[in-house]
């Protein structure tokens, strides 16, 4: 990946997540125009928006220096992955409408992205450390 590619994956990363509590946030009310199941009113729904702005930030910070973040993008790969899980299972069980899914398939894409990241990043460090 080149530099200007790593940094577009974690800015719109970044975006996707901030984008994702605007469609979540229930007084907006982009989750009903969408056919998407909104945060609910609970502290606990209010924590949730919370962590998912934070790891956009995260990634953003990923994006202006991958290297000294690997550590928060392996964490947001498998906190993606954590999501994924979650929420296919609900709409598999019927708990949740089928939109959610489609919904939190970007974060499937990002934590694919992510790990491949890692992968090819670390491969190269080893490589250049070797020659």
């Amino acid at each position: 990946m080149t530099s200007f590619q790593t940094r577009s994956l974690f800015y719109s990363a970044a975006v996707f997540n901030w984008a994702a509590v605007l469609l979540l946030t229930p007084w907006l009310g982009l989750p009903t125009l969408l056919g998407l199941e909104a945060a609910g009113n609970s502290i606990y729904d209010h924590i949730a928006l919370l962590a998912i702005a934070g790891f956009g930030y995260g990634y953003w910070m990923a994006g202006r220096a991958p290297t000294q973040h690997r550590g928060l993008i392996l964490l947001g790969a498998l906190m993606k992955l954590g999501v994924v899980a979650i929420i296919f299972g609900h709409v598999l069980l019927g708990d949740s409408p089928i939109n959610m899914a489609a919904l939190v398939s970007g974060d499937l894409v990002y934590a694919v992205l992510f790990l491949v990241y890692l992968k090819r990043s670390s491969t190269e460090a080893i490589s250049g450390a070797a020659a």
